[in-house]
Parts: C-alpha cells; sequence; structure tokens
C-alpha cells in the first residue's frame, strides 16, 4: 500500500512549479483542443458528479500530448448570472466577494484531482478585461442589426424579477433558475434575431460529431418546416385579412374556422361590437398565461369573434375565433383550422360545437393525421396527399392569394435582464430632440475642435468609400477585426442601407466629437442610440444591488452609471438592462486560445490555428440554451472574419450523471439516508422501523447524499476516484455512486504499486509482452471512443496476469504499463516513473508504439460439434493443420463417446472457429 497523500501533495506542486501541463505556442505541431464546459462556481463546490467529465477529457488530453499532438486544455469560470445574484441577495454578501472566494474553493478541488489544465489560460466571465469582448460581439451584433429593442410580452419571473428566454422556462412553466411559475409581462427587452440563423443552424447540425439525441433536439427547437403561407380576407371587408401557414395545404378544404391569437396586431379589425366585451375580457385572461401555459394545456379554450373570413380555395364563409392555444409570436399568429385532421383542432371544435368535415380518407377514427386520398375537395379528389398538395400549392401561387414558404418554431432571443449581475450593455441613448438640435456638418475636416458635439452627415452613394476611411471609437473600434467586421456589415444582408442609421433626406448620421467619429447613430424605439466603444464599460460596485418589482433594473438607480455627459452640449443615458449569464458562455473557448491579446478577442493566427473543439465535454441540458447559443455567436463572428470555422465544437460528447442512493418508504416519499440503516441486505427506518426501499436519484443536500470529493481524495486518494468514476459503466451513462465500491481500484493501485517493491512473474514472457501490445493498442482506443471503463479493465487483467521474468522485458512491460496508465492515475504514474531513474515527467514521455503482429492470438479454442450438438472444446493453433486438427478434436473423451459404434459422413471445419462432424 502507498502513502496517496505525500505522493499526490508532491506531484501537483510538482505541476505547478513546472507548469508542466503550459500550453506550447508551437504552431507546427498537429493540434488537439479539448475543454469541459466551465462551470458556474457555486458556494457548495464540487461534488463527484463534477469530476466525470473532468477526468474524462484529461485522460483525453494525456493521451493526445503523449501521441505527439499540441494540446490545448484550459478552465475557466462562468460567474455572471442569477445564481450568483440570488445568493447574494440571501446572504447579503455582494456577488464579486461571494465568487471571488467560491472560485478559489472551486479550483483547489479541481488542483487535488490533479487534472492537467493550463492554469495560465485561466478566464473568469466577470473580470472586466474578458466581458470587455462580450461587449464588443454584441455592439457588433447590434451594428449589423442583429440586436433590436423591442416592446412585448415576455416570460417574467416573479421570483427572480427578470425576464426569461423561452429556453429557460421548463415544460411545466416554471423558471429553470428558481422553480416559481412564470408570468407574462410587457417590457423593454434587447432580442438577439436568432431566427436569421436558423437555416444554418438546422443544416449545420449535421457536419459535427454530436450524439444524435442533441442534434434532434436542436433541429426540433429549430422547427424548421417547409409549408405555404395564404390570405384569408375578411367577409364584407375585403381591405382586411389575416394569413395563415400549414404544412397540410391537402386539408384546406376541411377548414371549418379559422383561429386568431390573443396578442395578434391585427386583432381589433376582426372584433365585431357585438361580440367585444366578451373578446376583450378573454384576451385581458389570455396575457397573463405563459406561452407554455397557452399551448400546453389540454382543454382548449376561446370566444367567437363575430367576424368570418372567406376560404380562397372553395370561397366557403368560415367564423374567426379567438384561441389562447394559437401564439401571436409564431408563424403569422392565426391557423386555418381542420378539425378531422388535427388534433387540437378537433378538441376545440368540439368544444365549440363547430362542423367537423372530413377531406382526407384513410383512417378509421376522426381526427385522422395522416396523408390519405382527398375526398370533399373539389377537382382535386382522389388525389394523394403528396400530389394534392403540389398542386394547390400551384393554385394559390396562379390566382395571387399563397406563397411557398419556410418556417421556424424557433423565436428570437430574449436577451437582455433585469438584473445587477451580469455585463452592461454598451449603448447610450440620446434624445431625438437633442440630436436634431446638433449643428450638421458634411466632411469631418470641417469639425471645430471645441469639445462639442456634431452630426456628420454622408450620402449613401459616397457610403461605401467613407465607410473605408472611418476609424471608430477611441482604440480605433478596439481592433482590426472590428473595422473590418463593422465594413462588411454596413449593409443588411440584402444590399439595402440599414434604415436605422439614415436622417430624414436619407443620408447616414455619425456623431462627431474633436474630429473623431464616436459612433454611428441609430433610430431605437424611444431614443436615438449610440454604441460605447470606451470599453470595457465597467459594472458600477453598488450596495443595493436587488431587483425592482416594476421591472427596471437595479443599475438605473445609479445615477452616476446611467447619466453620461458625451459633450459640453450633449448628454446621455447609459442602457440598464444587463446582459443574461449565456453571454460570457457563447464565445469563452475563444479566449482559451489567445487569452493575452488585449487587441482582439482571439488574434487570427491562433485561432485559425486551434479552430473548433476537439473534444467538447458537458451536460445533455444545455442542448437548446448554451450549445444553441454558443453556435449563433459563432456563425456571426464566422461571418465578420473573426473566426475561421463554421462551427465551435466539433466533436461534443455527454457524460452520464453521477447519482446516489436514496430510500423511499411505502407511500413513495423519499427519506434523508441518515434517517436509514442496513439490516440483512435490508434497509429500514431509524424512527419508524419500517422496511425502505432503496432507489436511485439524483444527489441533493436534503436527502444528505451528496458525495464531496474531498473526503473521497482525503481517504483513497485522488487517482483512486478518477479510477472509479470512471469505472462506472459507459461514459453517456447515468450510475450510481456506491463508496463502497471505490476499494476495489484502490487495491488495483496498490498491486500496481506492489509491482515495483517485488517481482510478480507471469507464466510465460512471450504472453506477457503479447497482454502489453494487446493493452497498449486496446487502451489507446478505448481513450479515443470514450470506452475508459473497458480500457480499465484491460489495465487490470495485464497486471493481473504480471510482467515477464527477463529483466529487458520487464523494464520496458513496465514503464509502458506506466506510460498507458497515466491518464487514469497521474499521480501514482508519475512517482513509479520517477523510480525507473526518469528525470523528466511522464506526462512528456511518448504513447508507446504496438506490434501488431503481438496483438494477434496465435492460440484459439474451438468448438467441436457432433450433429450439431456441442460436445466439447479444443485449444488449437492457427498454423496447425486441418487433419491435425480433427484427429486431435476426435480423441477429446467428451467427443469420442458420441463417435463411438458410429460411421463419420462427413468431418467440417471452419478454420479458428468450428468442427462439426457428421455420423450416422
Amino acid at each position: 500500500m502507498y502513502n496517496h497523500k505525500q505522493i499526490e501533495k508532491y506531484w501537483q506542486e510538482y505541476w505547478e512549479e513546472n507548469k508542466t501541463f503550459k500550453t506550447s505556442n508551437d504552431f507546427s505541431k498537429p493540434k488537439f483542443y479539448t475543454l469541459d464546459m466551465f462551470p458556474y462556481p457555486s458556494g457548495a463546490g464540487l461534488h463527484v458528479g463534477h469530476p466525470k467529465g473532468y477526468t474524462a477529457n484529461d485522460i483525453i488530453s494525456r493521451y493526445k500530448n503523449a501521441s505527439g499532438f499540441n494540446v490545448l486544455h484550459p478552465m475557466g469560470w462562468d460567474a455572471f448570472g442569477l445564481p450568483a445574484e440570488n445568493y447574494a441577495i440571501k446572504t447579503g454578501t455582494h456577488p464579486s466577494i461571494t465568487i471571488k472566494n467560491n472560485i478559489e474553493t472551486f479550483k483547489s478541488q479541481i488542483k487535488a484531482l490533479g487534472f492537467s489544465y493550463d492554469w495560465d489560460k485561466e478566464i473568469d466571465t466577470t473580470n472586466p478585461k474578458y466581458y470587455k469582448w462580450t461587449q464588443f460581439i454584441f455592439a457588433k451584433m447590434f451594428e449589423a442589426g442583429l440586436a433590436y429593442e423591442q416592446d412585448l410580452p415576455i416570460n417574467f419571473c416573479p421570483s427572480c424579477k427578470t425576464g426569461l428566454a423561452n429556453e429557460e422556462v421548463l415544460n411545466n412553466g416554471s423558471c429553470e433558475r428558481c422553480g416559481a411559475q412564470v408570468e407574462k409581462r410587457k417590457l423593454r427587452q434587447w432580442v438577439l434575431a436568432i431566427t436569421k440563423y436558423a437555416d444554418r443552424l438546422e443544416k449545420d447540425i449535421d457536419s459535427v460529431d454530436w450524439p444524435e439525441g442533441i442534434k434532434d433536439m436542436q433541429k426540433k427547437w429549430i422547427g424548421r418546416s417547409e409549408g405555404v403561407e395564404f390570405k384569408l380576407k375578411k367577409y364584407g371587408d375585403e381591405e382586411k385579412n389575416i394569413s395563415v401557414y400549414t404544412t397540410r395545404l391537402d386539408t384546406v378544404f376541411g377548414m371549418t374556422y379559422a383561429v386568431i391569437a390573443p396578442d395578434h396586431k391585427d386583432i381589433n379589425d376582426f372584433i365585431n361590437l357585438e361580440q367585444k366585451e366578451v373578446c376583450e375580457k378573454y384576451i385581458k385572461t389570455s396575457k397573463n398565461k405563459s406561452d407554455l401555459d397557452r399551448t400546453g394545456s389540454k382543454e382548449k379554450t376561446g370566444v367567437f369573434t363575430g367576424s368570418y373570413v372567406i376560404n380562397p380555395f372553395n370561397k366557403e364563409k368560415i367564423p374567426v375565433y379567438i384561441g389562447d392555444y394559437v401564439l401571436g409570436n409564431y408563424g403569422t399568429g392565426a391557423v386555418m383550422a381542420v378539425p378531422a385532421h388535427d388534433e387540437r383542432d378537433f378538441e376545440f371544435a368540439k368544444k365549440m360545437e363547430i362542423k367537423i368535415k372530413e377531406v382526407i380518407s384513410g383512417g378509421k377514427e376522426i381526427p385522422f393525421t395522416s396523408d390519405g386520398i382527398l375526398i370533399n375537395s373539389g377537382e382535386f379528389n382522389g388525389l394523394t396527399s403528396k400530389k394534392a398538395r403540389e398542386e394547390l400549392l400551384n393554385f394559390a401561387i396562379e390566382k395571387g392569394f399563397g406563397e411557398k414558404k419556410v418556417n421556424y418554431k424557433l423565436r428570437d432571443w430574449l436577451f437582455s435582464r433585469q438584473r445587477y449581475w451580469g455585463e452592461p450593455i454598451p449603448l447610450i441613448h440620446l434624445k431625438k430632440e437633442d440630436i436634431k438640435g446638433l449643428k450638421r456638418i458634411y466632411d469631418l475636416n470641417d469639425c471645430p475642435l471645441d469639445n462639442n458635439a456634431y452630426v456628420l452627415k454622408t450620402k449613401v452613394d459616397s457610403f461605401l468609400e467613407e465607410e473605408k476611411k472611418i476609424e471608430f471609437g477611441s482604440e480605433a473600434c478596439l481592433s482590426e477585426a472590428s473595422s473590418t467586421a463593422r465594413n462588411s456589415n454596413s449593409f443588411s444582408g440584402n444590399n439595402e442601407i440599414d434604415k436605422r442609421v439614415l436622417c430624414s433626406k436619407g443620408e447616414i448620421k455619425d456623431l462627431v466629437i474633436n474630429k473623431k467619429i464616436v459612433s454611428r447613430i441609430y433610430s431605437g424605439l424611444y431614443s436615438d442610440i449610440i454604441i460605447d466603444w470606451n470599453l470595457p464599460l465597467k459594472l458600477p460596485n453598488v450596495e443595493n444591488f436587488e431587483p425592482s418589482s416594476d421591472g427596471n433594473s437595479p443599475l438605473s438607480r445609479v445615477d452616476d452609471f446611467v447619466n453620461i455627459s458625451l459633450a459640453p452640449n450633449l448628454s446621455g443615458k447609459r442602457e440598464t438592462n444587463t446582459m443574461p449569464q449565456w453571454g460570457g458562455s457563447c464565445w469563452y473557448y475563444l479566449r482559451f486560445q489567445d487569452r493575452e491579446n488585449e487587441n482582439m478577442l482571439v488574434g487570427k493566427e491562433a485561432q485559425k490555428y486551434w479552430g473548433s473543439v476537439d473534444s467538447y465535454v458537458g451536460g445533455a441540458e444545455h442542448a437548446v440554451l448554451h450549445l444553441l447559443y454558443a453556435r449563433f455567436w459563432h456563425k456571426f463572428l464566422y461571418d465578420i472574419g473573426i473566426v475561421s470555422t463554421k462551427e465551435p465544437f466539433a466533436k461534443l460528447r455527454n457524460q452520464g450523471l453521477v447519482l446516489a442512493y436514496a430510500y423511499e418508504d411505502e407511500n413513495g416519499g423519499l427519506i434523508a439516508s441518515d434517517l436509514v440503516f442496513e439490516e440483512n441486505g435490508k434497509f429500514f427506518h431509524k424512527e419508524t422501523k419500517k422496511e425502505v426501499k432503496q432507489v436511485i436519484a439524483k444527489m441533493s443536500k436534503s436527502l444528505k447524499n451528496v458525495v464531496n470529493p474531498n473526503d473521497i481524495v482525503e481517504e483513497f486518494g485522488a487517482d483512486s476516484l478518477r479510477l472509479y468514476e470512471m469505472s462506472l459503466g459507459d461514459f453517456k451513462d447515468s450510475s450510481p455512486w456506491d463508496t463502497k465500491n471505490i476499494i476495489g481500484v484502490k487495491r488495483f493501485l496498490d498491486k500496481v504499486w506492489d509491482l515495483f517493491e517485488k517481482d510478480r512473474f507471469g507464466e510465460n514472457d512471450e504472453t506477457a509482452m503479447k497482454n502489453m501490445h494487446k493493452t497498449i493498442k486496446k487502451v489507446g482506443e478505448d481513450i479515443e471512443n470514450y470506452k475508459f471503463n473497458t480500457a480499465i479493465s484491460s489495465l487490470i487483467i495485464l497486471v493481473n496476469y504480471g510482467t515477464p521474468k527477463d529483466e529487458d522485458k520487464k523494464n520496458l512491460w513496465l514503464k509502458n504499463l506506466l506510460i498507458i496508465l497515466h491518464p487514469f492515475a497521474p499521480h501514482l504514474a508519475e512517482e513509479l516513473y520517477k523510480k525507473l531513474g526518469n528525470k523528466e515527467s511522464i506526462y512528456l514521455a511518448s504513447w508507446p508504439k504496438y506490434d501488431e503482429n503481438m496483438t494477434i492470438d496465435n492460440e484459439v479454442v474451438i468448438g467441436i460439434q457432433v450433429l450439431g450438438k456441442l460436445r466439447g472444446e479444443l485449444k488449437i493453433s492457427l498454423d496447425e493443420n486441418k487433419d491435425e486438427i480433427l484427429k486431435k478434436a476426435k480423441e477429446i473423451e467428451s467427443v469420442t463417446k458420441w463417435l463411438e459404434g458410429k460411421e463419420i459422413v462427413k468431418e467440417i471445419y471452419v478454420p479458428g472457429k468450428i468442427i462439426n462432424i457428421v455420423v450416422k
């Protein structure tokens, strides 16, 4: 048994002092970028579930380094956001202090596990040197028209007191962070136009090596569909109409009503006077419901508007209802309702007693939602659904009331938060009348050096020429990449000038002070807006950071931050909403590539070399949050020339959860583990003495089943913890933690240690060396395929057999064992490698080569059948000829008795696999 505490302490200090894991700047070597989803540093610190993913990537990182790759393996902290702020409010401690302390705790726990992180690359999203570039990316998105203001009903958490994106609302309508029921509230918000990238996000997901389940989740969330959009004109007033979208145009003759969303922009055009009171009451009630409440409710509700529209395909008059299961911000905000062939429409029609008309035959029950043959559809009767959709589309196009369209379920991303602990948004609001009052100039040289603000106006036809001459901001727009990006995004994508920057005469407006262009002037929702390029815009340190119930950010109360004097003749107000936690995590993988670069968020050479992440490991719960958002930001950065790849993460793997045992009483209630005792393999409640059932559940403080890795490291060592976590079945599967079982891997490590204390030879040197070559191959292949549990099994088999007796072979065998063991148990491997007389760290050793011929077994066991039934087994050499093998087979006692007194008709030998003897 070895002293794990002493050995692990020594080597962790050695690695840190010698910067063993420092990333090389040798860009001539092949690269490998391995990255963990960086953690939010909570006050609870690590539990044993965290190291599962970290250990996997550490194994891969060490293996790739030994295989000749230049490895980038960094770590950082996702430290902005609601959890830190909520904790700060609860404790009264400023989040900056809490986060600093939590990072120190996390860091010490991570270092104690021996991970090969390059700590010189460490980042913290709350550091102004980092979030300067988060703000820069937002500014570029705003400049490109992808960030915009909107006054809209949003998901609002009354507990967190902030708006939430759709992705942050759980299926039960509760807040992802705190569990409170989400409300609808109308607030001015900043929104990112992720929908403009929907097609590329959906298409490019197939180009990456990700779990199919994650790809499917993103595709479903994006929800691309191809269909037809057409107009339904109002009966009696054809100037008014609503548009509807459908993927099932073949059912259009079955439309017996239409439904319009309570929040549809034109809803008042369809509410008749006699229905006004009941409709307004219904609309008011609907506005208090979340989108999930509206769409997920089993019982469909609605009211008749009193209006009708005309189905353009058959000229039938159909009633228009308001129904809250239709959302104003999804699709066109209205639907054609075909109750015979849509379950949702069917439920609504049954409740409202609306006519149901079957137009697709083939089903035994209504609603029949599959394809079939058209009936009750006029001239289109008898067509298949597929053919009908083609012909009905052509009909709509010819008649001029419809067109083919691609639709998405994905909504634009609600980005702003009405909270304190987040990146300030680098925009300044200016009163429109103040901008109108500024003197106009038409040449930058005409601007006086008097510190006053002026508006530079540029004619559109000379716009491109002028763009090339402009330097923006106090730091020349912060970088060469910025001005390049700015030039490439001066247009909205269809060669039209961004209308936000045009004055009433169609000229482009820039704000100029002291002959320098401060920013382009943009028209906002309620003000003119300029970008503050003096980044970072630092988050002010305030004592009162509690959110307000009126939806205003805590920053709105900080006068020194809000009010800004730009010039003697111009003042403005800073944007007071902050960015969500997702902002900093959308691009952090890029900053690791070039952390010290002060002029660009990542240099071109470094980014081109490191490219996409080669092994990204983290939880599947981020499928439609971080993983989708990061892809969106990356594609934008690709478009403006900052990154060289189309996708951020080339390979993604999700680790299964590390669960724990819990106990369930007869009513299904969970009981804390400290209230349970075990007796004769059964479990009982300490107080009631009743038997309880052992179940598997998530680790939870309330269930007293959270395992702290510090305790495991103290008792068994970091190497034992690493090996145990990797041996818990397939990496992607969830498994329960059981501390009792960690003793097995500790014994294995003790056995490895003993190999260097006293000889333990195998039976045969050749077999021992063959075992070594097989294990080198197997462990390498298993690491590549994230099959860590089977790699460990191979190492155990290798050690159990023993070493060769020959001294030279034994020394080679021991050296190779340590090198292939070291990714899994680095501390023990380092110590024993040193005992072999090596001066350098084992981290610098090359992965051993294996001889393919030595991995092939020359002897195999084959089955002997008589009349197709197995009667015995025989170990043979693959070099033996057929006659020798058959002779030996017939001499086996268990086979001979089935041949006695019988004539052998045929002898069949499948080389190296089986013999079958046919007798009569």
